[in-house]
Parts: structure tokens; sequence; C-alpha cells
């Protein structure tokens, strides 16, 4: 066994090792009686994860720059919504949920991918906003009025808070094997370029027709997860523009490309949407533009990018100084 295989086994082990500390704490957190608000704010943060990891499938590793992936998450709830009305377990229904949102990744896939650079990001608007027209003009879903889930029984907001939290584990446990497999570097191929992805055997249309699929299977998830807490939801709001923005802009945040970075931009995203909405309901806005500009010209992997900064700077300092001890 090589030195730098010794290495990428003990940075793999540290790497799981920081995850499952992060998943246990937050697990054990709602055990020392923390407030509802801050439940309500993990929870939220946790499903913001969700559609942020899924995005970066497609747009951190494959590079294809989607406007539309509301289309699966307002489809994930209303699907989600309608079955819980009907009577259909949570898990059942968030599992339908995924279903249809990964069949219409397949047929939005097959015509959008056939574009690219700005013409199939502009597709992708294209797309959602005609489902929410669509929506809104549908009796059967309520229309404009939005629909109202009717689920039996209390109101429980620790199972909402550990489902989102097991499916944001799934969600980032996926990404990790994506990242780390062959498939993940074919995907990395057709970011590069798709021709030479073509010469070297990779078929640049069924890599991104997958890896849309897994992308849309999570987020149709995240919208039914997200529809059962609410119990209420409308066209404006999960089919809405703002929110196709809203699960780009996280992992571009945190670190497209990345695994940690979308992690990172959804609790950045889900703590500051929260609380910053209803004190200054504008000032989200500057702060999300002024971001997105600092990370543009300085930092193009975005938050992960400074902390990797961060920690070589630290090591520096620490290899100086231990050098200047034993000298």
């Amino acid at each position: 066994m090589t030195a730098a295989s010794v290495r990428m086994g003990r940075f793999l082990t540290y790497r799981v090792a920081g995850w499952g500390t992060l998943l246990i704490a937050l697990g054990i957190l709602p055990w020392f009686g923390i407030s509802p608000n801050l439940t309500r704010l993990l929870f939220t943060s946790l499903v913001w994860i969700i559609t942020s990891v899924a995005w970066n499938l497609l747009g951190g590793f494959a590079g294809q720059v989607s406007f539309g992936f509301a289309v699966f998450y307002g489809l994930g709830a209303y699907t989600a919504a309608m079955r819980i009305s009907a009577g259909i377990p949570p898990l059942a229904a968030f599992a339908i949920a995924g279903l249809v949102a990964a069949i219409a990744s397949v047929l939005i896939g097959l015509p959008t991918f056939r574009l690219r650079g700005p013409y199939f990001a502009i597709a992708t608007i294209g797309v959602s906003e005609a489902m929410r027209v669509l929506m809104t003009n549908l009796s059967f879903t309520g229309g404009a009025s939005g629909y109202r889930i009717a689920e039996p029984g209390p109101f429980r907001p620790l199972e909402h808070y550990y489902t989102a939290l097991g499916f944001a584990a799934m969600a980032v446990v996926i990404s990790a094997l994506i990242h780390h497999s062959k498939f993940g570097l074919s995907l990395q191929a057709v970011r590069e370029d798709q021709e030479a992805a073509a010469d070297i055997g990779v078929n640049p249309l069924k890599a991104k027709l997958i890896v849309h699929l897994l992308a849309a299977t999570l987020t149709g998830i995240a919208g039914g997860v997200y529809a059962r807490y609410a119990a209420y939801i409308h066209p404006q709001g999960v089919f809405g523009f703002h929110t196709s923005v809203a699960i780009l802009l996280m992992p571009i945040i945190g670190g497209a490309g990345t695994v940690a970075g979308p992690v990172i931009g959804g609790f950045v995203y889900g703590l500051v949407q929260e609380e910053l909405v209803a004190a200054f309901p504008q000032f989200h806005l500057l702060l999300y533009g002024a971001l997105l500009i600092v990370i543009i010209l300085f930092e193009p992997q975005g938050v992960v990018g400074w902390l990797g900064k961060l920690r070589s700077f630290i090591e520096r300092i620490w290899r100086k100084s231990a050098a200047a001890s034993v000298g």
C-alpha cells in the first residue's frame, strides 16, 4: 500500500467521522429541550439542504445550470399533500412524490438537455413558469387558492424534524457516493467538455438524464416533507421562480461541485431566510447579492473554498512554528 493511498484512507476516515458527528449532534439536539422556534429553523434548513444537495448533483457535478427545480419541488409537494389527504402513510406519500418528480425529470430532460449553456438555462425557466401557470389553473389541486392537507392526528414537530434529518442524511450520502464514484468522474468529464467526454466513452445525454432523475427525486421528496409540515401549499410558493433561484443559490454560496458546500449553503440560507425576512423584508436580497458578487470575484468554490484556504494558512503557520521550535 502506497503512502498516497494511506493518506487518502485517513482523509476519508476523518471525513466520515466528521459527517457522523454532525448527524449525531443534530439527532440528539432536540433531547436538550430546544425551543419550538429553533426546531422550526432547523427543520427548514434541513429541507433546503436536501434541495441544495440535489441541485448540486446536476449543477455542481455535471455543470448543468438549471432554473427549473421548483417544478420538482412543487410536484413533490402537491403529490405528497394529496396522497396524505387520501390517507396514505407519509413515507409512502414521499416515495410517490419522488417518483412523480423523477418521471417529470425525464420528460423535461429529454428535450432540454439537447440545448447547452444559456439556452438550457432559459428553457428550464420557461418550463418552470409554464408549470406554475398550469397549477394555478387546475381546479382539482385548488388552483390559485392552494391546497390544504387534511392529516389526522396532532401536529408533532419532532417527527417532522427527524423526517427531514433522515432525508437530508440520505441526500448527503448519495452525493458523497456519486462524488467518489466512476459515475461522478463521468459527470465531471461532461461538465468540463461534453465532446471530449463522448470521445472517451461517456454518453453525455445518458449521464445528464440519470443525475437529473436522482436530483429531481430528492427535490420532490423535499417538497413533500415541506408540504406535510406546512399543511398548506399554493402554486405561487412551491412553483414560484424565487424557489428555483433559492435552490440554485444555496450550493453556489456553500461551494458548488463539493459535498459539503450545499450543506453549508442550505444552513446559511435556511437561517438567514427565516430570521432576516421577518425583521428586514428586503435585506436578505442585498445580502445574497453581495455574497454572490464576492464569491464570483474572489472564491468560485464559495464558503468551502474559503475554509480550505483558511486551513492551508493555519497549517503553514503551524509548520513554521514547529520548524522554528525544532531549530
